[in-house]
């Protein structure tokens, strides 16, 4: 009898348990919108098609104001249906539940009227790197349950960088998850005849494609620099400040630096992305500052344009402190370099507050003055939470708090919330006060006070001494104080 019972139970469990709809895994979306991209082995040209999970939108869009331009022929599979762009956006109306789009995308032979920083298609030897937002039309946002799989069906000798989430597939086949990164944050992604390769740092994956040049790259000391680097920025508190980000490497740019020009992208995931002139002997790379400027951005979360003295501003910080502690300067180096940063963001925009600066970053040099004062801002607020908590707290402490609670905050932040954050992480008032006090003052702030209390001593512009009986001299060592992590750093 007893065991009877005990199996009528089971039997009801069982039944119990079959009853119970399946639920996807926590990070797993209920509605998953697949799109499939491919192109030639010209790669002039991209085909999509976007079949939707459930009702589709009545409308998608695309960041770039020259996506229309280039967008070809888009219809409803299985119809005659078609439709046409009306600048950035692309009105569907009402489709059948599990619709599916194509669209033919032309990557060459157009100039771009609205973009920026060039041609939104570039071909780098036999590579193609190509911005998301002239080809990538999908919906303007997507719920916390949506999501978009992209799969990539490419000839056999190409390979696709992007900054998506990596997925696996068991057909092997390049996928990844879009995310919730807002449509209209630029992002880019590549194609040629590269592999990806992954650098490994501190819990952190980079996925790094060197694009095609003549000269060829030497792709060891590229990636040893990149991971020496990382590594780098790691120190601060011990890990990189993101899980992965996608890394495009692009040769032959023309300059008298190993990396002319640089930048870090946010659309669908951190990416950095660094034109470099190859014909640089790796030492010269190792001396730069760039590639732990570009990665010191990563630090905080997306800082909107109207703030970008705080992003340029504590990446320029940290360029200087980051690279003393792991070895590649010397603090006093690193002191000089700092001072000499401040005093070129003096010289510029004289009677102007920094807010305005900013608005006019890319005008008269104003650059230098955005880049600069927030770097000040940054001295000054390590200096000052140094101080009051007897040195228990600093910068670094305030980031690292950071890191936990908001790097993956899929929205842009402003100076003054991000300021807010920080106080409330450090239960202090530091960053508050230097807000109110700095970004709509007219002139650059005064530093004396802090070069004394931490005994740096300047004559004609030069570093003449580090006091050793400074009030704050413990603190000063302290910023520029290698840990241990960075010991490593230069093997």
């Amino acid at each position: 009898m007893l065991f009877r019972k005990l199996m009528h139970r089971v039997v009801f469990l069982l039944l119990f348990l079959l009853a119970i709809p399946f639920r996807a895994g926590a990070n797993e979306p209920t509605r998953l919108h697949r799109y499939t991209v491919s192109t030639g082995a010209e790669l002039s040209d991209i085909r999509v098609r976007a079949c939707f999970a459930g009702t589709p939108p009545r409308r998608l869009v695309a960041e770039s104001l020259d996506a229309s331009t280039v967008l070809d022929h888009v219809a409803l599979e299985g119809s005659r249906k078609s439709f046409e762009p009306n600048g950035t956006e692309l009105r569907l109306g009402t489709l059948p539940d599990d619709a599916c789009l194509t669209y033919h995308v032309e990557l060459g032979g157009f100039e771009a009227r609205h973009a920026r920083g060039g041609n939104p298609t570039r071909q780098v030897g036999s590579d193609v790197i190509t911005d998301l937002g002239v080809w990538f039309w999908r919906p303007e946002t997507l719920s916390p349950d949506e999501d978009i799989e992209v799969i990539f069906q490419l000839p056999a000798d190409i390979s696709v960088s992007a900054p998506w989430v990596s997925i696996t597939r068991s057909d092997e086949k390049a996928a990844y998850r879009v995310g919730h990164t807002p449509y209209d944050w630029p992002a880019a992604v590549a194609l040629g005849h590269f592999h990806e390769e992954m650098v490994e740092v501190s819990g952190a994956r980079l996925r790094v494609a060197i694009l095609d040049s003549r000269p060829k790259v030497d792709q060891t000391w590229v990636l040893g620099w990149l991971k020496r680097s990382a590594a780098t920025v790691a120190t601060l508190y011990g890990s990189f400040p993101v899980a992965e980000a996608q890394v495009l490497v692009i040769p032959g740019a023309q300059g008298n630096e190993p990396v002319p020009w640089a930048y870090v992208l946010r659309g669908g995931g951190p990416a950095a992305h660094f034109f470099i002139n190859q014909r640089h002997p790796v030492e010269a790379f190792d001396a730069d500052w760039t590639a732990v400027h570009e990665l010191a951005h990563l630090l905080l979360p997306y800082i909107q344009s109207e703030d970008a003295w705080l992003s340029e501003g504590t990446a320029s910080y940290y360029q200087n402190v980051l690279r003393a502690r792991a070895g590649w300067i010397t603090p006093r180096e690193a002191w000089s370099q700092l001072h000499a940063g401040f005093a070129r963001g003096r010289r510029v925009m004289v009677g102007m507050s920094l807010a305005d600066a900013t608005e006019r970053m890319y005008r008269g040099g104003a650059f230098q003055r955005v880049y600069w004062e927030g770097a000040a801002i940054m001295l000054l607020a390590d200096q000052r939470l140094r101080e009051r908590s007897s040195g228990s707290q600093s910068l670094d402490t305030a980031l690292q708090g950071l890191q936990k609670c908001c790097l993956a905050v899929d929205d842009g932040w402003r100076a003054r919330q991000l300021f807010d954050k920080l106080d409330q992480i450090t239960g202090m008032t530091v960053f508050a006060e230097l807000y109110e006090q700095l970004v709509g003052a007219p002139e650059f702030p005064d530093l004396e006070d802090t070069y004394r209390r931490f005994g740096l001593v300047f004559y004609s512009g030069t570093l003449v001494a580090l006091a050793e009986n400074a009030p704050e001299r413990v603190y000063r060592d302290a910023i520029m104080a290698a840990p241990e992590a960075a010991r490593d750093n230069r093997n």
